[in-house]
């Protein structure tokens, strides 16, 4: 394994650079010089972007301005006053060194940080009332209480205006054992501000029959320590090599790599960014992407009982999958020849701190990326395709998502999240049964079925700025057999409509029809086909929300109700549950942002596309869950003149050693030499 970091020695920051350290901390300082000595905590700093017009000309796309030449550093704060809970929200000029604007809301609640939780946690295992609960469960020893402080969702009696947060309990053995073993049946509920108890919940057998539950003490866990006598014997290493080097180039947070280019940031909220993405056709560089990131999550559980119905987590606005984040290891969650980029925070107090290794960039072997043999003289023309990959992973509780995003060398953009880490548990009475909301993956422990939906929020500048989107849909022709126009009943076409508007612009997936959507440029033709230039979008993981309309979850994560929902571009419309979504009611969200027709063609267009998986748990996802996979796909459609990747040269045994497994052979020809005809 080898990695490589940036210089430390770096150049003035790129207009869509994070903040550093430094102006982390000259942002602190200036915020409080004005607040004096007034109680608050820093919730976020964080860059305040540059308007989409200034880096359109900036990046050199927007021709009818010159590029400015030099372009304000901005953050973009977020404080809670104490003991009000008052939230204000602050732009400071990091280039003038002066606070800029100074906006106080109430009754909206940002984004849950991890001091709030480790803050929470230790409250409770220390509280009276949490220890006499536990005590009624058998449990003396307290330094071996755990909690998991969650979003409340939406409370039905406490609203807004507290910043609440609820938390689900658990026992260990020792420090290392799987909690998840060991659900308790309570949950506290919590001020966050004021860091106290406002009441406790049990969580009751539905059957009356029951009594409470005694809590199971065997263990479950999948550490090395437990486990590592019975790992196998047989796992022979495989090692990845690149013996000249890596393919792409990095400057800063640039990113060159087979005709793409590209750059990418790293906030506490949406976590990985990507900007500015383009791919180098023959002599002209080709716009394709202005900004690309995961907008927002939800997941919903299926169990409709008290409390269970709160547990729909919005993992990017309710915690941040910024502030998320892990620092990966070399070799362990990228392999290979590595490069990484740091990400920075701030704490309560202000102060920043750095993620080392958040964000790994390295490249892999992707197998065929096309293939022919000639049948007639037996010879076989292979060329194996190779993707970039930028990811980073994330821990949210129990719950842990590695987000990937692939590139290409024809031309195609694949996001990925591989779901793992531990399903959320709930102790059952001896004897009870989890009823059709939940599997029982060990004595006494359920596990409740859930959903996973990811929203993308993708701005598109394919071959210019304005674009439309167009729903493919095919379809068999309308004539029956016999028909003359249909004569023997095979034929099938692609029905294409463009979407003009907001309300057109929603749109579920539809697997009758092969239904996906192109974004297309109505402006640029392909000289060959004559549609317009496009790329498409298409999912597998396509499923429907199944909370009902009018429900707790729909009416909070509406966007998740629809596969395709499409704007005109607004700079503040980066989060499609609203930005302040915790403890909200999803008033300030997509369902609310399109309800008002508008035109969406021919113009500056934002697409939100929505993926997931329902998780029907298995017995096999206990104690920690294989990564279940699911994502989507863009790819070229008509917008090359021909295959973008002919041009990758073919590989062979000598270039990647490749060797038989077993007994030596005689030599045989190599993937693109002229072998003996078939018969």
């Amino acid at each position: 394994m080898t990695c490589c970091k940036s210089s430390s020695t770096v150049a003035a920051p790129h207009p869509l650079d994070p903040l550093t350290t430094e102006e982390v901390i000259q942002t602190a300082a200036l915020v409080r010089q004005d607040k004096g000595e007034e109680d608050f905590i820093f919730n976020t700093i964080t860059l305040r972007e540059p308007s989409k017009d200034i880096m359109m000309a900036y990046f050199g796309w927007d021709k009818t301005s010159p590029k400015p030449e030099t372009v304000e550093r901005e953050a973009f704060v977020i404080i809670i006053e104490r003991p009000s809970g008052n939230v204000v929200e602050a732009i400071v000029s990091l280039t003038h060194n002066k606070i800029k604007t100074w906006l106080k809301l109430k009754d909206v609640q940002p984004t849950l940080t991890m001091d709030e939780m480790n803050e929470v946690e230790a409250m409770i295992v220390k509280h009276p009332l949490v220890a006499a609960e536990c005590a009624e469960l058998g449990i003396t020893d307290m330094s071996m209480v755990y909690c998991d402080p969650w979003a409340i969702g939406k409370h039905l009696s406490i609203g807004g205006e507290r910043r609440i947060m609820q938390a689900f309990m658990y026992y260990r053995l020792s420090e290392e054992d799987n909690q998840y073993a060991h659900p308790l049946d309570f949950i506290p509920i919590v001020d966050v501000v004021k860091n106290e108890i406002i009441e406790i919940e049990r969580i009751a057998p539905r059957d009356s029959k029951f009594k409470r539950p005694t809590i199971p003490m065997e263990p479950h866990n999948f550490y090395p320590e437990f486990v590592s006598d019975k790992y196998r014997k047989d796992v022979k290493p495989i090692i990845v090599q690149q013996p000249e080097g890596v393919s792409f180039k990095v400057d800063g947070n640039e990113i060159d790599w087979q005709k793409w280019n590209l750059r990418i940031s790293f906030n506490y909220r949406e976590g990985l960014v990507l900007h500015n993405v383009s791919y180098q056709d023959g002599d002209e560089k080709r716009p394709l992407f202005y900004r690309m990131s995961l907008s927002e999550m939800v997941v919903p559980y299926a169990d409709p009982h008290a409390p269970h119905f709160r547990k729909h987590a919005f993992d990017v606005g309710e915690y941040g999958l910024g502030l998320c984040t892990n620092s990966l290891a070399l070799g362990c969650d990228c392999l290979g020849t590595i490069h990484y980029f740091d990400a920075t925070f701030n704490d309560h107090s202000g102060r920043p701190f750095v993620v080392p290794n958040a964000v790994c960039l390295h490249e892999e072997d992707h197998g065929l990326l096309y293939k022919h043999t000639e049948y007639r003289t037996g010879r076989a023309h292979t060329v194996r395709g190779r993707r970039l990959v930028i990811s980073h992973i994330v821990t949210v509780a129990n719950y842990d998502y590695a987000c990937y995003w692939h590139l290409y060398q024809d031309g195609t953009i694949n996001y990925e999240i591989k779901a793992t880490g531990e399903v959320n548990t709930h102790v059952l009475a001896e004897d009870e049964t989890p009823g059709p909301f939940g599997i029982m993956v060990a004595p006494q422990i359920n596990a409740q079925h859930h959903q996973h939906f990811f929203t993308m929020r993708i701005d598109p500048m394919v071959d210019g700025p304005n674009n439309t989107i167009a729903q493919v849909d095919t379809q068999p022709v309308d004539e029956p057999v016999g028909h003359p126009l249909n004569l023997y009943g095979n034929g099938f076409y692609p029905k294409t409509t463009i979407l003009k508007d907001t309300i057109e612009g929603q749109a579920m997936a539809n697997t009758a029809t092969a239904r996906f959507w192109k974004i297309i440029n109505e402006n640029k033709k392909n000289p060959y086909s004559k549609d317009p230039v496009g790329f498409k979008i298409v999912s597998h993981s396509n499923t429907p929300l199944m909370a009902k309309p009018g429900s707790v979850v729909e009416t909070r994560a509406g966007f998740a109700s629809k596969t395709l929902w499409v704007t005109p571009y607004k700079e503040d419309q980066l989060f499609a549950g609203g930005f302040y979504c915790n403890q909200s009611n999803g008033e300030d969200s997509l369902p609310h942002w399109t309800k008002e027709r508008k035109s969406i063609v021919d113009t500056d267009v934002v697409m939100w596309f929505t993926f997931g998986v329902t998780h029907l748990v298995r017995v096999e996802d206990f104690p920690i869950m294989p990564v279940e996979i699911c994502g989507f796909t863009m790819k070229p459609y008509n917008f090359f003149t021909c295959n973008p990747a002919i041009d990758v040269p073919p590989t062979n045994k000598s270039i990647n050693k490749s060797v038989h497994a077993f007994e030596k052979k005689e030599e045989d020809a190599c993937c693109n030499e002229i072998v003996t005809a078939a018969a």
